[in-house]
């Protein structure tokens, strides 16, 4: 018995059903999970976060891309672990991780005191073909990142949100962006209706956008397809559920309608924001293309 005692850690299958499950991995104080190969190639190829620790699944080594995730953390000076699936589900919470989790700090929102810097965005270069992009309480990660990943891949120059009932920039966010949160600078504002005002007196156009424009008053509502600009333009994309607000609204020059390819039944009348905002962005970003030409 005592030759039994002393040998059995030898066969841990002997042991099936009371194996001790390993310790939890310890997270570094202030840090956070990115998860997916987008978001984590993205971050390990910029210098925008502090970066603790890299995170595959173990028998995934002998992938291509697992093999540049280890060269990658290597030039970054990051320690690689290879653990089990088990362990990057309970770190990323259940979310689509492809076997990549990598320990970072988080990514904040950008002063927009930076964004105004002469030279930013190309207004101050008389560039009448600047277009940015201001979101006023999208909560949805998803949705945020959907915009963010069609702002990046349309042109569009500049992204800001309003501070307020706004989403952060979370990993969820980041890998509904495809990794662009990681390479695209977000930029954030705790008061959107002074910096509209600041805008259109700086001599940009401010157009919002409504799904049923019955509802506007005071503001011209055109269709998308029918909207050009020959001046510096802000966008701006009103929340999931209510849309723009009427403070907002009000300082809209335009507002732009979607026009549907068909009769609409009652409750099925609208578009889903990211959605939406894609639509729009490309028709708006196709004539500064043209316009580039």
């Amino acid at each position: 018995r005592e030759l039994w005692l002393s040998q059995r850690d030898e066969f841990p299958r002997a042991r099936k059903g009371t194996e001790r499950k390993p310790p939890r991995l310890e997270r570094t104080k202030g840090s956070e999970i990115l998860f997916g190969i987008g978001p984590c190639s993205l971050a390990l190829g910029q210098a925008r976060r502090d970066l603790f620790r890299l995170f595959l699944k173990q028998s995934s080594s002998r992938r291509p891309v697992m093999g540049e995730f280890v060269l990658r953390a290597a030039a970054r000076g990051v320690p690689v672990l290879h653990v089990p699936r088990r362990e990057l589900d309970e770190l990323c919470r259940g979310q689509v991780h492809q076997g990549v989790c990598l320990e970072a700090a988080p990514l904040r929102f950008k002063s927009l005191e930076d964004a105004e810097t002469p030279g930013v965005g190309g207004e101050a270069s008389g560039d009448r073909q600047v277009i940015w992009l201001v979101l006023e309480q999208i909560q949805d990660p998803m949705n945020l990142g959907a915009l963010l990943r069609s702002a990046y891949f349309l042109g569009v120059d500049r992204v800001v949100t309003s501070h307020r009932n706004s989403c952060p920039l979370t990993p969820t966010v980041s890998k509904a962006s495809a990794g662009v949160m990681e390479v695209f600078d977000v930029y954030s504002t705790d008061d959107l209706q002074s910096f509209l005002k600041a805008k259109t007196a700086e001599g940009w156009e401010v157009v919002g956008t409504v799904s049923k424009p019955e509802d506007v008053e005071d503001v011209p509502v055109i269709s998308c397809l029918e909207f050009r600009w020959d001046k510096p333009l802000i966008v701006v994309i009103g929340s999931e559920g209510e849309g723009l607000s009427l403070e907002t609204q009000l300082l809209c020059h335009r507002m732009l309608a979607i026009p549907p390819g068909r009769a609409l039944h009652p409750g099925i009348d609208s578009l889903n924001v990211s959605v939406a905002t894609g639509i729009l962005l490309h028709f708006i970003c196709s004539q500064k293309r043209r316009h580039g030409d």
